[in-house]
């Protein structure tokens, strides 16, 4: 029962990554349109952000506990702290930045960088550290990779198809990022707790 519960935090931390994708392009959209410079910055963003919070994950999980720990307390935070700040002043940082950037590409750039950077790259060290967890208790490490990013990319697929054809057309942008803060404060709690757990089988 214990590592359905886990699939299910794995799969909803695949959801919140991309359905905040989705949410990513409404909230830039008023000010810088949805084109295809738009589309590929985002995206770009995004896959930077899997990029470096995957090998930033992997060292974590070779630290030692008392360091993977705190390791793993700052990533929640930065994550949820900086979901709290796209969901409160996203709208005005994006306000400013329109004004103070003639470039469209480089307004849109550094948006994303501001807006999607750290908490996506946050959210995305947990990765590797689920592939150990479920190392540590006699799963092929192979294997244990395949069903975290299986699992994992199941609910990127959730993410947008749930964001984009149920979420976004009944609430506002705004009461959504104010979800996925909630979602994502619940979901690292519980994510930190089966990690802190014994590792024995």
């Amino acid at each position: 029962m214990s590592l359905l519960v886990f699939y299910v935090v794995v799969l909803t931390l695949g959801i919140l990554s991309m359905g905040f994708q989705m949410l990513g392009s409404r909230l830039l959209s008023p000010h810088f349109g949805s084109s295809i410079d738009v589309w590929a910055c985002l995206i770009s963003t995004f896959l930077a952000a899997f990029s470096a919070g995957s090998m930033a994950g992997g060292t974590i999980s070779n630290l030692d506990p008392v360091q993977r720990r705190k390791s793993q307390l700052v990533c929640a935070a930065v994550s949820v702290l900086t979901l709290a700040v796209t969901a409160l002043w996203g709208r005005a940082l994006l306000a400013q930045i329109e004004v103070a950037f003639t470039s469209v590409l480089v307004g849109v750039l550094v948006s994303c960088v501001a807006l999607f950077l750290l908490p996506v790259t946050a959210l995305s060290t947990f990765g590797p550290q689920c592939v150990q967890f479920l190392a540590q208790r006699g799963v092929a490490p192979g294997k244990a990779s395949g069903l975290v990013y299986g699992v994992s990319t199941l609910g990127n697929i959730a993410g947008v198809m749930l964001t984009t054809f149920v979420l976004i057309p009944n609430f506002r942008v705004s009461s959504l990022l104010y979800g996925w803060l909630v979602v994502a404060v619940v979901t690292l709690a519980a994510l930190l707790r089966f990690l802190r757990s014994p590792s024995s089988p």
